[in-house]
């Protein structure tokens, strides 16, 4: 089956030393441009400023990606591994087969706040038992066409998992962009998923145009009903669902199911300009390889 092959196929992205191994530009690569949060202006003759300056979410200009081993790694992290960084994994898997860039986009996914219990809770994700493992497969099965997105345990993620990963992608905005910059330094690169929206193309969004990246299916069935809404988004603002949530279906409330409908399409917004984006800076013989057969 297709996700046993990919296991076969995918070096451990948990392994700092084999990775440190194939990819020996890694450790001399720049961690991410200069911007407006880091001062290189000199501070001897002026007092230090009450107050750190304002978070500037990264952009895509920033992004040094090394193609070296002709696939990346990429992990989705949102606050309690819960919807957003399970339905972005899932969407990435299926775009990516669906474009014919299975083979070279690796994703995975995980949380910043896993431990913590209230976090957690608001996702549904309380106790690993089988109504909330039901109430996250209810959630994802819109957009994820396999139950192992729903099923498996919470994961958190550190530092050790950003070194090894080519592309460290945040699910909710610049809040979560920024609490996992700070709790990876060693990140070669850290983005929020919407900052990709801008290359996902509006004619395969509303599956009007031709279904290159997108399954027309998965356009008109998720994106199509609430693309306007859905689009208001701007880089760097929160999204997502409401804090408040609890567990339970993901039809028994209107408000709820709502914010779900947003929030998977702008997961499949991202994800669809985020594998556009990574063909389009891919090595060209691996998009001929594909495309040729």
């Amino acid at each position: 089956m297709a996700w046993s092959a990919r296991a076969a196929s995918t070096p451990p992205w948990t392994s700092p030393s084999t990775r440190a191994q194939s990819n020996p530009r890694r450790s001399r690569r720049l961690r991410r441009s200069p911007n407006a949060t880091e001062d290189a202006s000199p501070s001897s003759s002026s007092p230090a400023p009450s107050s750190s300056p304002p978070f500037a979410p990264a952009t895509w200009r920033e992004l040094d990606i090394d193609w070296g081993r002709r696939h990346l790694q990429c992990v989705f992290v949102d606050d309690g591994h819960g919807v957003l960084a399970r339905g972005a994994e899932g969407v990435c898997q299926r775009v990516a087969k669906w474009a014919g860039a299975g083979h070279m986009v690796f994703p995975e996914s995980a949380g910043v706040n896993v431990a913590d219990r209230r976090t957690s809770s608001s996702l549904g994700l309380d106790d690993l038992d089988a109504d909330a493992s039901l109430s996250m497969l209810t959630r994802l099965d819109p957009i994820c066409d396999h139950p192992r997105y729903a099923t498996r345990a919470p994961y958190e993620f550190t530092d050790a998992d950003a070194a090894v990963a080519d592309l460290v992608i945040t699910c909710g905005g610049a809040g979560v962009e920024r609490k996992v910059r700070e709790m990876a330094p060693s990140a070669a690169a850290v983005v929020d998923l919407w900052e990709f929206a801008q290359f996902a193309r509006r004619a395969e969004l509303d599956g009007t145009g031709v279904a290159a990246i997108v399954q027309r299916s998965l356009a008109r069935g998720v994106v199509a009903p609430c693309i306007e809404e859905a689009m208001k988004l701007r880089v760097g603002e929160h999204w997502g669902l409401p804090a408040d949530v609890a567990g339970g279906g993901a039809g028994k409330d209107a408000n709820l199911k709502d914010a779900l409908d947003v929030a998977r399409a702008r997961t499949v917004i991202g994800v669809a300009g985020l594998v556009t984006f990574l063909l389009a800076t891919s090595p060209l013989e691996e998009v001929e390889r594909v495309t040729k057969r």
